[in-house]
């Protein structure tokens, strides 16, 4: 996959991204290890040494990116991304968390926003999707902001914490990009 610029948020955030890098881990994992905020996630190990080798992984990886999310004084604030980037079929999933302390001022949905339309610009992508645990009803007010379509319940889609949990599938799909149903198929 060809190196693309990072996305950009709106300048009413007083806030930037850029690719993750190692001494990120400590403040992410410092964030994301705070009573509840992982409650209503997937996430497992957030220690500083598994997010320093999820920051490698991403950045060997081309099946997935991960940006910082950052404020005027380059402190972190959260990451977003994109895992399982299917070039083939144009098509990724979104990642995001924030600090609690910067949680309820439109930020993750404003990078939400900008990674969706960033995947759509420079990697071709069709369709962006994100699942999300049944009980995060912060992270589906964000997918909804975000302007993503709830597909369907999945029923004990992944563990969490050691019990099969369902998930929420959300998809945006590029409106000119999408060919609909039906379209692609020979007429009677």
């Amino acid at each position: 996959m060809a190196s693309h610029s990072a996305p950009s948020l709106p300048p009413a955030f007083q806030a930037h991204l850029r690719e993750l890098v190692l001494p990120d881990a400590v403040a992410w994992s410092n964030y994301l290890s705070l009573p509840g905020v992982i409650e209503h996630t997937s996430w497992g190990d957030v220690s500083v040494e598994a997010l320093q080798r999820q920051i490698v992984d991403h950045a060997r990886n081309t099946r997935c990116r991960r940006w910082a999310i950052l404020d005027s004084d380059d402190q972190l604030l959260g990451t977003v991304g994109l895992n399982d980037i299917d070039i083939e079929h144009h098509r990724a999933e979104l990642a995001y968390d924030l600090s609690p302390a910067h949680q309820g001022r439109g930020l993750a949905t404003g990078a939400a926003r900008a990674v969706i339309a960033w995947a759509q610009a420079a990697l071709g992508c069709v369709r962006i999707q994100a699942t999300v645990l049944d009980s995060n009803l912060r992270s589906i007010a964000v997918l909804e902001r975000a302007g993503m379509q709830r597909e369907g319940l999945l029923q004990s889609y992944r563990h969490v914490r050691g019990r099969p949990r369902d998930f929420w599938m959300y998809a945006h799909t590029h409106p000119r990009l999408h060919c609909g149903q039906g379209e692609d198929r020979a007429a009677p």
